[in-house]
């Protein structure tokens, strides 16, 4: 069974305090990640026929590449999907109360669910 484990040497970080240490473990795990991700993307965009998946050093070494150049998307969190989808909803939802608006229920359920809608969409857009 292979092991997810890679020891990676990396020259004067010996000297480093054990925070700094841990800290550049981190990043170096996270850049692992994304180079990772990004070759099993440029994998899928090559892969021809049935045969089973296989990351080629050089596919290693261009998304090796496009994460230096900072070409490499980061990974949209799930809580960014969730307030896209409750913006949607919400619209839906204010649009129901939207017909109802001659009752107080009405202007109250569409005032909250606009709010809460245009929160979402803010919180949840990918430009930041």
């Amino acid at each position: 069974m292979a092991s997810d484990d890679l020891t990676v040497e990396v020259a004067g970080s010996s000297s480093l305090a054990a925070p700094a240490k841990q800290a550049l473990e981190e990043c170096i795990k996270a850049f692992g990640d994304d180079v990772l991700r990004e070759a099993g993307r440029l994998e899928a965009s090559q892969h021809v026929g049935s045969g089973a998946p296989m990351i080629t050093n050089s596919m290693i070494e261009e998304a090796t590449l496009l994460g230096r150049r900072g070409h490499i998307a980061p990974r949209t969190p799930k809580l960014r999907h969730f307030l896209q989808v409750v913006s949607y909803a919400s619209a839906v939802i204010a649009g129901v109360f939207a017909g109802k608006m001659d009752t107080a229920w009405g202007s109250i359920g569409f005032a909250v669910s606009a709010v809460v809608g245009i929160a979402a969409f803010f919180w949840g857009r990918s430009d930041g």
